[in-house]
């Protein structure tokens, strides 16, 4: 998570180097190494230092080539480094610096150079021979890059608020896409990669593309899009876990390559579980080298969702030092007295990651590994009846029908016609039949997909984007099975990376590692799901490719496990705990944004607010998170500019952890950042 930061004249006057320092002063957590800032000319390149692999302790970046003058920044990891190393002329050193490699790659293939990467990174190239700057952003969106481009300036910096330290840049909401992101669509699924960003002027080099900024030209192309892989077949079921495996091993092994002490976001699923368990056996078969290694989990005690006891028999397999962060409070959306920029309207619940991040800087670490992105990779669907009557396995057919049968009301008319045999057919005849179904669906659910309490203008105009967005999804679907068509649109454009944490720690999630993605779209969609006997539950039959992988790696208890974790009670507590301010904010009295700017309807979004706190949680309770949401960063937004464009401080728990604990119960006081 180095930071980046650069000011480009286009119209030739010189580079004013202070503005690139007070980018880069912006973002200090980015920074624990120093800052670097260097001038040619027109251009301006920051650099701030967090090293995390060996070749990065002694690199200053900007870096400059003593063969071309073509300079880098770049916040960086490369996994493909052996096959750089070797097809780039007069092979480097194989202890050259990741920046390096992009310096050399860009000389020997000039606009190429991004497809060729495999990793996560975003540069930015100055070329003085041709007056050019390229910049790029990895496949998966894991390292970010904004700008501002104007006909005499471009600025880019690795996070927005870098780029609204110049009091002339105005603070304005970027109104359609607030819209967007209230889309159905949207929000039924996490966040995704945008090339806009919430604030007016300002956007995102979007993942899997490059863009050349001149003096008189900028354009902007993908170099890179996830495509619909040749379909891979096994003999047995054996084959396919084992190849997922060595998929697997190796995306997480390629983030293990630090010089510091790792931290995991570890609960008892079996995504983070997965990424744990395999790093230590990567540790013990001598393929990886420990650093030094611990877990981080927010435990529940007292509510269904804890997970202590999973999570501890993880630790009880392998040894390692796990930190337990009990978040006493929880102050999520309703942060309505903000202290300073935000980025987005949602950004989680702000205690439990600065508890985590607060207690793996305290061990001296700078990666946290995470699960995320794992249920959009692994989980799997029912829809999988084409792909068996295709391999004709009849009786397993049966099977996968009555237990879906079970679970659906669903006519029989429409099951067959739908989810069995119109996959069969070619996929353009497929598209005009799913339009058609599309279409009468849309009809059928348009006053029932957006919640009453949305101000009436604003409901249609969302309706009306969501028709469009679901129409031009069919025009361009790829796959004729269901599952792989949604689990296609799930990954790309790939889950932004998580709001930047005010903490000088990197988040890699090996599960938005492309190699993991186009492996698990050519396998069978029958290999991630098969109905559990005994059982309807969804989650006992998903990730079955996982669970089969993960034999004798994982516990037992975490590997069979048949029910997912729901964090309603969370969510409920946190509306509970901090009703007072949801009063102040929405109720009769109060004078909200969100109303003002034609979101809600006042009375009727407060009442479904005091339902919600009844216990009435309802199908539209992912709207009212994104509104209060809302809510706070437009008060974010209100606020003097110093603080406005200012990251607040996180909130540093009040506690000091033994020196020596392997099994630490850390109750951390949340709600007050």
């Amino acid at each position: 998570m180095s930071g980046l930061a650069l000011v480009f004249h286009r119209d030739g006057r010189p580079a004013d180097e202070a503005a690139v320092w007070a980018m880069l002063a912006a973002a200090p957590y980015r920074g624990p190494d120093g800052l670097a800032v260097r001038a040619w000319g027109a251009i301006a390149l920051g650099h701030a230092k967090m090293a995390v692999t060996p070749e990065e302790e002694d690199e200053r970046q900007p870096l400059v080539s003593p063969r071309t003058g073509c300079a880098v920044i770049a916040d960086v990891r490369l996994d493909n480094r052996e096959e750089l190393l070797a097809r780039l002329p007069d092979r480097p050193a194989p202890g050259v610096s990741d920046a390096e490699l992009l310096l050399r790659g860009y000389e020997a293939w000039s606009e190429e150079l991004p497809a060729r990467l495999l990793g996560d990174f975003a540069f930015a190239l100055w070329d003085p021979r041709r007056r050019r700057l390229l910049c790029a952003r990895d496949t998966g969106g894991q390292r970010t890059l904004f700008y501002r481009a104007g006909r005499h300036t471009f600025e880019a910096a690795s996070e927005v608020h870098q780029l609204l330290q110049d009091p002339a840049v105005p603070l304005v909401a970027n109104e359609e896409r607030i819209r967007d992101s209230l889309l159905p669509w949207s929000i039924a699924l996490n966040a995704k990669d945008h090339p806009h960003t919430f604030f007016a002027g300002i956007d995102a080099v979007p993942a899997g593309h490059a863009l050349v900024v001149e003096p008189d030209n900028l354009r902007q192309w993908r170099y890179w899009e996830l495509q619909p892989p040749a379909e891979l077949r096994y003999r047995t079921d054996d084959e396919y876990a084992e190849h997922y495996l060595s998929v697997f091993s190796e995306v997480v092994r390629a983030r293990l390559r630090s010089t510091r002490p790792l931290g995991a976001l570890l609960s008892g699923g079996l995504d983070s579980s997965s990424i744990v368990c395999t790093a230590h056996e990567l540790f013990r078969t001598g393929r990886a080298t420990n650093p030094g290694f611990a877990s981080y989990s927010l435990v529940f005690g007292g509510l269904d969702c804890d997970e202590s006891d999973l999570i501890r028999d993880i630790q009880a397999k392998y040894g390692f030092p796990a930190r337990y962060l009990t978040v006493v409070e929880a102050t999520g959306p309703a942060q309505l007295e903000p202290r300073g920029f935000m980025e987005s309207p949602n950004m989680g619940l702000l205690d439990g990651r600065d508890a985590t991040c607060n207690a793996a800087v305290a061990d001296g670490a700078r990666v946290l590994l995470t699960g995320e992105v794992g249920d959009s990779c692994v989980y799997g669907s029912r829809a999988v009846f084409d792909s068996l009557l295709r391999q004709g396995r009849l009786r397993e057919f049966w099977r996968h029908f009555r237990a879906y049968r079970r679970v659906t009301d669903e006519s029989l008319r429409q099951f067959f016609a739908l989810v069995c045999l119109a996959p069969l057919l070619p996929l353009e005849i497929q598209k005009r039949l799913m339009l058609a179904h599309v279409r009468r669906e849309l009809r059928r659910e348009q006053h029932r997909l957006l919640p009453l309490w949305m101000a009436e203008p604003l409901r249609e105009d969302l309706f009306q984007g969501h028709r469009r967005q679901c129409l031009a999804r069919e025009r361009g679907r790829r796959f004729a099975n269901l599952t792989r068509e949604m689990e296609f649109r799930m990954l790309y454009p790939p889950e932004v990376a998580r709001h930047p944490a005010p903490w000088p720690i990197e988040i890699w999630h090996p599960f938005a590692d492309r190699r993991l993605h186009e492996f698990v779209l050519a396998i069978p969609p029958e290999q991630k799901f098969a109905p559990y006997p005994g059982t309807a539950e969804y989650y006992a039959g998903a990730k079955r490719i996982v669970r089969r992988a993960m034999r004798g790696i994982l516990p037992e208890s975490v590997r069979t496990r048949r029910v997912k974790t729901m964090f309603n009670a969370v969510i409920v507590n946190e509306v509970q705990r901090n009703w007072p301010a949801y009063e102040a904010a929405f109720g009769p009295a109060a004078r909200p944004e969100i109303a003002a700017r034609g979101y809600v309807d006042q009375a009727r979004f407060w009442a479904r607010l005091q339902d919600m706190r009844n216990g009435d949680h309802g199908l539209d309770r992912v709207y009212l998170m994104q509104l209060v949401g809302l809510e706070t960063w437009f008060r974010a937004l209100a606020l003097p500019r110093p603080q406005a464009v200012t990251v607040a401080p996180p909130f540093v728990p009040d506690w000091r952890p033994p020196a020596a604990a392997s099994d630490r119960g850390l109750a951390v006081p949340a709600g007050t950042t």
